[in-house]
């Protein structure tokens, strides 16, 4: 498969991602509570906050859509955080992806 291709999955994946997101959230509005935040939640919360640049908000955004993907136990595991920063650098790389994440940042944080 060529890098392209690659990066194409990550994109279908990340806006999967984001269309079950958005599900979760509308039914557990309408219902209980999670115990615990998920990623995409904690992602919110630090979001509002000045701590950050973009880059790195947009970094923060991308492993934060690839835990709530994979789980929790895996992105404890050390070459999380190396695969995480993979995908996060073809992203940015990439003219046409760059601003799809930033469009998906902004539909998450409007909701």
């Amino acid at each position: 498969m060529t890098g392209i291709g690659k990066v194409d999955q990550i994109v279908l994946q990340l806006r999967a991602q984001l269309q079950r997101a958005a599900k979760n959230r509308s039914r557990s509005s309408a219902g209980a509570n999670r115990a615990s935040p998920g990623p995409l939640q904690r992602f919110k919360a630090i979001e509002g906050s000045d701590a950050f640049g973009d880059g790195d908000l947009r970094k923060k955004f991308v492993r934060a859509l690839l835990t709530e993907e994979l789980g929790e136990e895996l992105a404890n595991q050390p070459e999380f955080e190396r695969i995480s920063n993979e995908v996060w650098t073809l992203i940015e790389g990439d003219e046409a992806l760059r601003p799809q994440l930033e469009e998906a940042l902004r539909q998450l944080t409007r909701d």
